[in-house]
């Protein structure tokens, strides 16, 4: 095989596992799998017998990451130390580090064994936005292949493409851990133990909450406003197998009459450019809850729609015969007599008893009257911590109001005495200073 030759297949070579490296990245969304991929590459594109990839933040608390990949039994002790003065030199010297001599280039005399087994080295940095977050380090034993300026290409090469793939997997990674985050406060928040209450009525509501939430049936939350409705809807949803489908919540009393059908079930979309980009709250609801709050405002004429679709499981757009999957749980909530409405003909009967299959009625506060001291201490360590407590005679102050907001006004009251009261211990002289006191 002449020169020519053997140049063109060695050329072939590399592209063939820059290829395959770079398909292989396309599906690789963990940070450490990427590097790993890199490192492997790394070694057969510069003929390495090591491979090194460090990341760092710079964050004093967050330690660099290390991938390490080796053909021979090189040990992985040396590893850190001689990367860490390969990042000094090259910030040094604001270049790629090749030497064929990678102890007398950072001058490391008199080493132990381990690092005596050094030689070539080549070295270059991964950036991203200007910035160096990285660097990708090749060694060879003493004595071993040199590494050639055809090496460093390849790791010019290799670094951006490296980097590209790096900090796409950190951002997914980031959005990953953030998503996980939002889920677990989520389910803390809206879990059973959200719901606070030792009256009979509200018991037995917490009873029926995890048999509700392992069934699909649909459910039926009445109460006056401010008994905490959508909080026992989401109850019902982040206790069940539906917890990690979405929550979708519409207040159907808010929803312009005009835009309620393309609201719910999607926009037509011959309507306007653009229209079918917006999906309705059945189609985004997807498998998971979606509770429509205020129940009584859905227009007569929208009333069979949302009935078919409960009948069939199934929907579509306005006018379109484009189904959309609704295999989605329903909760309804509504603060009027829906039985009083379907009297007057302003709520389809069939409507009524198919969201009423289970029904919760939410008591309002001054029927439970021995709740109040318990929701009080949880709503003031929601936004004190353990930093206010409330007097015994002022719990009974608060106990003896009126409360005709319901738990939604003693919630937002507990959050202005936390905020303004001044001592640490709240007495019936700061609630009547804050204009808290006996209707």
């Amino acid at each position: 095989m002449d020169e020519s030759t053997s140049a063109l297949k060695k050329r072939i070579e590399e592209l063939e596992e820059m290829h395959r490296l770079s398909q292989s990245l396309s599906s690789v969304i963990n940070v450490y799998e990427t590097i790993e991929a890199v490192a492997e590459s790394c070694l057969k594109l510069c003929h390495a017998e090591r491979s090194a990839i460090l990341l760092f933040s710079g964050a004093p608390d967050d330690p660099a990451r290390t991938v390490v990949r080796s053909t021979t039994g090189m040990e992985h002790e040396i590893d850190h130390r001689v990367n860490s003065m390969v990042v000094a030199w090259m910030e040094r010297h604001k270049k790629p580090l090749l030497t064929e001599d990678v102890l007398e280039t950072l001058n490391l005399k008199n080493q132990g064994p381990s690092l005596q087994q050094l030689g070539p080295c080549l070295a270059v940095p991964l950036v991203a936005d200007d910035k160096v977050f990285g660097v990708m380090n090749l060694i060879n034993s003493r004595g071993g292949i040199p590494f050639s300026k055809d090496s460093l290409r390849i790791a010019n090469l290799l670094a951006p493409l490296a980097a590209r793939f790096i900090e796409r997997a950190r951002v997914q990674e980031s959005l990953f851990e953030a998503n996980v985050r939002l889920n677990t406060a989520l389910h803390q928040r809206y879990s059973i133990s959200s719901i606070v209450g030792k009256s009979r009525a509200m018991e037995e509501i917490i009873k029926k909450i995890p048999i509700l939430a392992s069934s699909t049936s649909n459910v039926l939350v009445t109460g006056e406003t401010g008994t905490g409705k959508g909080l026992v809807a989401r109850a019902i949803h982040f206790t069940g197998s539906r917890a990690e489908k979405p929550f979708i919540a519409v207040n159907c009393a808010a929803v312009p009459r005009e835009h309620f059908e393309s609201e719910l079930f999607g926009p037509d979309p011959g309507a306007s450019t653009g229209s079918t980009e917006k999906k309705g709250k059945f189609e985004l609801a997807g498998e998971g809850t979606i509770f429509l709050d205020e129940i009584s405002a859905l227009p007569v004429e929208l009333q069979p729609k949302l009935l078919r679709m409960l009948e069939e499981r199934s929907s579509s757009p306005v006018e379109s015969s484009v189904g959309i999957n609704a295999g989605v749980r329903i909760i309804a909530g509504s603060t009027k007599n829906l039985q009083e409405a379907v009297r007057t003909g302003g709520f389809r009967d069939d409507l009524y008893h198919r969201l009423n299959v289970v029904p919760i009625h939410l008591p309002p506060l001054r029927d439970r009257i021995e709740d109040v001291p318990l929701l009080a201490w949880k709503f003031l360590q929601e936004f004190s911590g353990e930093a206010k407590r409330f007097s015994p005679d002022a719990l009974e102050m608060i106990s003896s109001m009126e409360w005709k907001g319901n738990v939604r006004e003693l919630r937002n009251v507990v959050e202005r005495i936390s905020m303004f009261a001044a001592s640490p211990d709240i007495t019936t002289q700061d609630l009547q200073k804050l204009g808290i006191s006996h209707a």
